[in-house]
C-alpha cells in the first residue's frame, strides 16, 4: 500500500539548533510500496516591542527502485531573525542510496552538503558509507550504524579542513502507554586522531492529544571536543510543539 506521511509541527517555544551532525533518522520512514514522503515545519513569531521570527523545517523523499534498493533525498532549513536582523541560518541536503542485504541489514551510501552560520561553517561536504543493523522486539525498534565518511569544511574566516571521520550511531524507538519515545546518539571521531570527535544526542517525547494531533518535546545536545574558531564545545536546543500527521 502506498503510504504518504506528512508531519507538520507548530512550535510554541524555539531555541537555536546549532548542530553540526544532522539526525537523518527523523526524516527516514518505511516505504510500504513505492514512495515515502515525510515533512516537518516548526516556527515561532513575536511582535510588539521586538519582532522575532524563527523557522525549522525538514523534508524526506524516498523511492523504492526495486526490492533491494531505495533512493532518498533529505533536506532541511532553519533560521531566526530579530527586527529583520538575521541571527542565524542553517541548512542541509542529503542524497543517499540504501542497499538491502536482508530486511534487517543494509548498506547506505550518501553525499551531504550543509551550512551553519551559528557554527561559522560556510560549507560542509560529506561523502561516505554506512552499514546498518536493525533489531526489533514487541515494543522496541533499535538501529545500529557503523561507517566512515570524508569531510570537507570551510569556515567564516576562509580557513578550511579536510579529514576522514568514523560514524557510530544508534537509535531507539518505543512506546510506553501513550508516550512515544525516540532517542538517537551519534559519535563521529577523526579516524587519525580519535581525541577529535563530535557527538550528538537527541530525545523526542510525543503525547497524543487527539487521533491526529500529538504534543511533542524534542531536545538535542551537541559536543565538539575540538571546536573551531574558539566556539563553545557544547550546544543545547529544545523545541516544544504540536505535531499533525496524516497517513494513507
Amino acid at each position: 500500500m502506498k503510504k504518504i506521511l506528512t508531519s507538520i509541527s507548530f512550535a510554541l517555544v524555539f531555541t537555536v539548533k546549532s548542530q553540526t551532525i544532522v539526525n537523518t533518522y527523523d526524516l527516514l520512514t518505511p516505504i510500504d510500496s513505492i514512495w515515502s514522503v515525510s515533512s516537518e515545519l516548526q516556527g515561532t513569531f513575536a511582535a510588539g516591542n521586538g519582532v522575532f521570527t524563527a523557522v525549522n523545517s525538514g523534508l524526506g523523499l524516498g523511492r523504492k527502485l526495486n526490492e533491494k534498493i531505495e533512493a532518498w533525498f533529505l533536506g532541511g532549513y532553519n533560521s531566526a531573525s530579530e527586527s529583520q536582523n538575521r541571527i542565524y541560518s542553517t541548512g542541509f541536503t542529503n542524497f543517499r542510496m540504501h542497499f538491502f542485504g536482508t530486511k534487517k541489514i543494509q548498506i547506505q551510501a550518501f553525499y551531504q552538503n550543509q551550512f551553519n552560520s551559528a557554527l561559522k561553517i560556510n560549507n560542509r561536504s560529506l561523502l561516505g558509507i554506512n552499514a546498518v543493523r536493525k533489531f526489533k522486539t514487541d515494543q522496541i525498534l533499535y538501529n545500529l550504524t557503523a561507517g566512515a565518511f570524508y569531510e570537507d569544511e570551510s569556515y567564516s574566516d576562509q580557513s578550511e579542513r579536510t579529514l576522514f571521520r568514523g560514524n557510530l550511531a544508534t537509535s531507539v524507538t518505543t512506546e510506553l502507554s501513550n508516550l512515544e519515545i525516540h532517542a538517537t546518539l551519534y559519535c563521529q571521531p577523526d579516524l587519525l586522531n580519535p581525541q577529535d570527535y563530535r557527538m550528538l544526542g537527541e530525545l523526542s517525547l510525543q503525547f497524543p492529544v487527539s487521533e491526529l494531533l500529538k504534543f511533542e518535546i524534542e531536545s538535542a545536545l551537541r559536543y565538539d571536543s575540538e571546536p573551531h574558531l574558539n566556539l563553545l564545545a557544547l550546544d543545547f536546543s529544545t523545541v516544544v510543539g504540536i505535531v499533525y500527521s496524516i497517513s494513507n
